[in-house]
């Protein structure tokens, strides 16, 4: 009888250290069974902490956009005022036409250059008078003749080239400085059309952290509706 009742003891005693395990076994099974289940399911958690790194990499690039947006759309408010950048353009105007002017200048008919050839020039007759004044028997005097003729005839072919020349530079250059205004217009309408490019980027960056952050939305969507169950 005594044994009966140490032997039953025993059993309740075992019984009753291993519940707890034979609860934990029975969790971990239903968890198992429900992972097999739903073997895609994540904590709303871990899914924002995963995708955060794309919505930050987006929110930064937006940042850096409206930046440069800001910049662009601020020139174009003060494309009305003097800038720096038209003063230049303006300047480099200004210089071309002082320098072609310089150049003309030193060739137009009154110049030291065009002295300098009409002087060679009457030289040239002078020589060539010589060589004809002397007998026909003087060495290489037809030859010398024809040959300094034909650089007297250089001479006035020169002059002539260099006057059409001098006045097609200043045909080129007056046109150039017609067109100066008209140029420092297509830069602002340049300055515009980047303006809007940049303003452009901005809304395609905010586009870009609203598809991140819907990622997120469907993640966790899923998530919840495959939420494990409460037991009854």
């Amino acid at each position: 009888m005594r044994s009966c009742q140490q032997s039953a003891l025993f059993l309740i005693l075992r019984i009753w250290l291993m519940g707890p395990l034979l609860i934990a076994a029975l969790v971990q099974a239903q968890e198992g069974q429900y992972s097999a289940r739903n073997p895609s399911r994540a904590n709303p958690t871990q899914i924002l902490e995963s995708e955060m790194a794309n919505i930050r990499a987006s929110s930064a690039q937006l940042n850096a956009r409206i930046r440069t947006a800001m910049e662009k759309l601020e020139e174009v408010a003060r494309l009305t005022s003097e800038q720096d950048k038209q003063t230049q353009v303006d300047q480099l105007f200004f210089t071309l036409r002082d320098e072609v002017y310089s150049v003309l200048n030193k060739l137009d008919l009154n110049s030291d250059f065009a002295d300098a050839l009409n002087r060679a020039k009457e030289g040239t007759i002078v020589l060539k008078s010589w060589y004809e004044r002397q007998p026909p028997d003087y060495p290489n005097r037809e030859q010398s003749i024809a040959q300094l003729e034909r650089a007297i005839q250089e001479y006035g072919i020169i002059e002539e080239r260099l006057n059409q020349s001098r006045a097609l530079a200043q045909e080129k250059l007056s046109a150039l400085m017609r067109q100066h205004r008209v140029i420092l217009q297509e830069m602002k309408i340049g300055k515009v059309l980047d303006a809007l490019a940049a303003a452009r980027s901005v809304v395609e960056g905010l586009n870009d952290i609203t598809q991140a952050m819907a990622v997120v939305e469907q993640k966790t969507q899923q998530t919840l509706k495959t939420a494990v169950p409460i037991a009854q």
